[in-house]
């Protein structure tokens, strides 16, 4: 494996098991209420729930994706590439599913 892409492997892996550790961890603080009602109740719960399960799937897509080692050496830099942005793309789902729960 080319050094350059195996120096971003393992940033990237760390980062998405603290955020996946740590939305696990709201969702699962946020379905155990105190109040005995259903956590997800109106339509702003909705759209927070489906964008943080979205999140976390495409994480898991990502990390994935990163984890394979089924390319072609020549391609590597291509697919990282194309990884990356999938990569930001779900760390901005995450904040905008956050955003969502904290001020709507």
């Amino acid at each position: 494996m080319n050094d350059d892409i195996r120096d971003t492997r393992q940033p990237m892996v760390t980062s998405l098991g603290i955020i996946l550790g740590f939305l696990l961890n709201f969702l699962a603080q946020w379905a155990i209420r105190d109040d005995g009602k259903a956590p997800v109740e109106t339509t702003t719960d909705w759209v927070i729930v489906v964008t943080l399960f979205t999140a976390v799937a495409l994480m898991l897509i990502v990390l994935f994706r990163t984890l394979s080692s089924s390319y072609e050496v020549e391609q590597a830099r291509e697919r990282y590439r194309g990884i990356l942005r999938l990569y930001l793309f779900a760390i901005s789902v995450v904040f905008a599913g956050m955003a969502a729960a904290l001020f709507v």
